[in-house]
């Protein structure tokens, strides 16, 4: 879906991961892949920080990010209150020190530090919706080549006017519907401007035909394959 872990100068960032149930029709890990998320077994052994943007199960389980919080001591949360808070409900001696809460205002950013990287939280509307979280956040993650999560943000050229006083993208992580038309891919172009897209959020179902449609559109766009995947 739209988890993955991220390396960025040497820390290691798990962002809107791990999962459990999800949201059908969108993707979740295989039972494995979930097992060595969980129990923070290699390639997840080492992360230095779980982020999330939202509380939505496709993107976030309270009882997941608790159990990877468990055995990985050296890795803290960062997210919204209302995030922190389901966390806190199902994990009540996660100690103080595991856990950031950090709600910029809207359309604001604010920064923090793990290890020697900034993270910065960027306070971006959620996509419309019957269940909309009104603490939604993206993150920008590095200095010289940052890394842009962007969650289920709206695609609107207003919600990403506070990235024109940050650092410029590297690599963004767009949801998918971002690059589906020539406008889309404009708006991305114009509000974001990265160097390099990554699409996430594909629904494996849907997955051929929106490869085959950014192939013929010239798309410079990365799809992952298969839950698990690098992505270099």
């Amino acid at each position: 879906n739209a988890g993955v872990l991220a390396t960025v100068d040497g820390h290691r960032f798990l962002i809107d991961a791990p999962i459990r149930d999800g949201i059908p029709p969108y993707a979740t890990s295989p039972a494995d892949e979930r097992a060595r998320l969980e129990n923070a077994q290699a390639p997840y052994d080492a992360v230095d920080a779980i982020l999330i943007t939202h509380w939505h199960e496709d993107h976030f389980s309270p009882e997941a990010v608790a159990a990877h919080l468990t055995r990985n001591a050296r890795a803290v949360l960062i997210s919204s209150p209302e995030v922190v808070a389901r966390v806190r409900a199902v994990a009540p001696d996660l100690p103080v020190q595991r856990v950031r809460e950090l709600l910029p205002a809207p359309g604001q950013a604010e920064s923090m530090s793990v290890g020697s990287v900034t993270v910065r939280v960027l306070r971006v509307r959620h996509n419309p919706t019957r269940r909309l979280p009104e603490q939604h956040v993206g993150f920008l993650i590095g200095e010289a080549a940052p890394v842009l999560h962007v969650g289920d943000a709206d695609p609107a050229a207003d919600n990403f006017v506070l990235l024109r006083s940050l650092p410029k993208v590297d690599v963004a992580l767009l949801p998918f519907w971002y690059l589906h038309d020539a406008a889309s891919r404009r708006f991305v172009a114009d509000s974001i401007a990265p160097r390099q897209i990554v699409a996430v959020h594909l629904p494996p179902a849907d997955a051929a035909g929106v490869a085959r449609t950014l192939r013929e559109a010239g798309a410079n766009v990365l799809l992952p394959p298969a839950p698990g995947s690098p992505i270099r």
